[in-house]
């Protein structure tokens, strides 16, 4: 079986690693930024004692910003 990619591919998918990198470094930025703007909170020994609160607002906090980053590499790359 013969697979015929499209010339575009190659392009397409050095962008797709490229932004994908840039989302991951930018998502681990606004954790430490969140981080940074909350000072009397110690988030990894909170974790480590079990709290299962802060938990929930460190994965809707990260789930948040996976969102808005993926829609504006969306909106560069030109998808819907």
């Amino acid at each position: 079986m013969q697979f015929h990619l499209p010339e575009y591919f190659a392009g397409d998918l050095v962008a797709t690693v490229a932004f994908g990198i840039v989302a991951i470094f930018l998502i681990v930025l606004g954790y430490i930024v969140f981080d940074k703007l909350t000072p009397k909170l110690d988030f990894n020994d909170l974790l480590n004692k079990g709290n299962v609160a802060l938990a929930i607002v460190m994965g809707s906090l990260i789930l948040g910003l996976c969102y808005v980053i993926g829609r504006v590499v969306s909106s560069i790359l030109g998808g819907p």
